[in-house]
């Protein structure tokens, strides 16, 4: 699992949104409405995240964030097994 520091997480979380939605970016927003935009899509912000999966079984290459409080999130915001079993084998 790796573990980036929050810029780096804001950043990726803010790649996601934007393809999400379809939009070239959201920085245009204040911090305090990025932040509420995130949330929104998401269900939790980037200091919520303890480290991001590359890769799952069965899936393969990807993005996943795993919560400090054990869930785990695609990239979508979809929820995902916390099963930490299921992450980061190489095959």
């Amino acid at each position: 699992m790796l573990k980036p520091d929050l810029s780096s997480i804001e950043a990726l979380m803010k790649r996601s949104a934007s393809k999400m939605v379809g939009l070239a970016t959201i920085s245009a927003k204040s911090k305090d409405e990025d932040a509420a935009y995130i949330k929104q899509l998401f269900g939790f912000l980037p200091q919520d995240v303890e480290g991001i999966h590359t890769r799952k079984e069965g899936e393969g290459e990807g993005v996943w964030f795993r919560l400090k409080d054990g869930r785990v999130f695609n990239k979508f915001g979809k929820p995902s097994s916390p099963n930490h079993a299921l992450y980061d084998k190489v095959s």
